[in-house]
């Protein structure tokens, strides 16, 4: 969904929250880069459901200048452990960056509304479009390549813009 107006700015990422498959990454240091945001948990299948288009479109657009980053924010006791979500991000074959965020603080900085939310932020850290839940695959996309400015066929196959079929399926 497109955000209703081009004033809101990605929140910076608390600097001592911890990262897995990076040391850090500051969002100011992205500027001039679209910036792909999703709050996820490992132990959600809502959010496993959307982990191959993420995936998907890290392998897809990140030459173009796209970064993914996922912020890992835990529902459950089980996945608020370090070392639970360092073998999840492993296991799931995630290479993009993944920031831990056990007691939620990015969630509130967000105020998010649950699991999966997807952010698109612009190359000014300025909110483009936006996602709660699973599904808007095709509409995320088209956001991104209108970012990217590029124009290519579409990950996954379905034209249903809340299918839930993985890519190439």
């Amino acid at each position: 969904m497109r955000a209703p107006i081009d004033t809101i700015a990605a929140p910076p990422f608390l600097a001592h929250l911890k990262w897995v498959n990076v040391p850090r990454v500051r969002m100011d240091k992205l500027h001039g880069r679209p910036v792909l945001i999703e709050f996820w948990d490992f132990c959600r299948s809502y959010s496993l459901r959307t982990l191959p288009y993420m995936k998907a479109w890290h392998a897809r657009y990140e030459s173009d200048g796209l970064q993914v980053i996922g912020i890992h924010s835990p529902g459950f006791e089980r996945s608020r452990e370090r070392a639970a979500v360092e073998a999840a991000v492993a296991r799931l074959g995630i290479t993009y960056p993944v920031l831990l965020d056990p007691d939620l603080e990015m969630w509130q900085e967000y105020e998010n509304r649950g699991w999966p939310a997807r952010y698109l932020f612009d190359g000014n850290g300025m909110l483009f479009d936006y996602h709660f839940g699973e599904g808007a695959y095709r509409e995320t996309e088209l956001a991104i390549q209108e970012l990217l400015g590029i124009s290519r066929s579409r990950v996954g196959g379905p034209s249903s813009s809340t299918s839930t079929a993985p890519p190439g399926q």
